[in-house]
């Protein structure tokens, strides 16, 4: 009979590492202060304990806590290759502690890069050193190889590029699905403010060639609507 105790089931937290420090198993490494301070005062690790390290390169390795005081872990084996990011690259007309919200979701379901859209109902700039921050947390909760990218502001006609969908609630031109069946990869999902894209800016991603989709029958929130789309477009990919 299978006996199952509680070390059999306990969560095995996971830390990023510089992606500017080559590493190797068998190497004692130093945490960022940040996570050094997670793992000693918040997470109370101990020496001994199991955790994971990734490299910021895609690779991740077991490792035990060396120093918890310090921050220091000793490498061990690599894990198998672990699953990529999506190829899907979410811009947001929003900021504030809902596109927060957003980008932390974002993050947990896989999504490559994140970044603000500067739409015309922007109504302020996004604070994308709080986003990185964000991403990080999230990336580790979520046990991602990598941390997905935090973009530079993208400006609206910049964004229409190969592999955009414009996300409106105001009209639309085709479905989710069909886009996506015709859009080259990696995908770009342009996420309107909370007035939605203007008949302008509606009339240049027709220009460019970009498909405009609706996410349903209902006006959803841009932080929603971010992270409805990013689901789909994975769950899509998958197939």
């Amino acid at each position: 009979m299978l006996r199952v105790t509680l070390l059999d089931v306990a969560h095995v937290f996971r830390f990023f590492l510089s992606p500017a420090d080559a590493v190797a198993a068998g190497e004692r490494v130093a945490l960022s202060k940040d996570d050094a301070h997670r793992l000693h005062k918040v997470l109370r690790l101990e020496v001994g304990e199991v955790v994971e390290a990734a490299d910021g390169r895609g690779r991740v390795f077991t490792a035990v806590v060396d120093n918890p005081k310090l921050g220091t872990v000793l490498l061990g084996a690599e894990l198998p290759a672990q699953p990529p990011l999506a190829p899907i690259r979410v811009l947001l007309a929003q900021s504030g502690p809902r596109a927060d919200d957003a980008v932390e979701k974002l993050v947990e379901l896989g999504v490559a890069e994140v970044g603000p859209l500067l739409a015309a109902g922007r109504r302020r700039e996004a604070r994308t050193d709080r986003w990185e921050r964000i991403a990080a947390a999230a990336a580790a909760q979520a046990k991602l190889p990598l941390i997905p990218t935090i973009l530079d502001p993208v400006d609206f006609a910049t964004a229409l590029a190969a592999g955009a969908i414009v996300c409106s609630h105001e009209e639309h031109d085709t479905s989710l699905a069909a886009a996506l069946a015709a859009a080259p990869h990696p995908i770009t999902l342009l996420i309107g403010p909370e007035a939605g894209f203007g008949g302008d800016e509606l009339a240049a991603a027709r220009d460019a060639g970009c498909p405009i989709v609706t996410l349903g029958g209902t006006v959803l929130r841009t932080e929603t609507a971010a992270i409805v789309a990013a689901a789909l477009v994975r769950e899509q990919l998958a197939h």
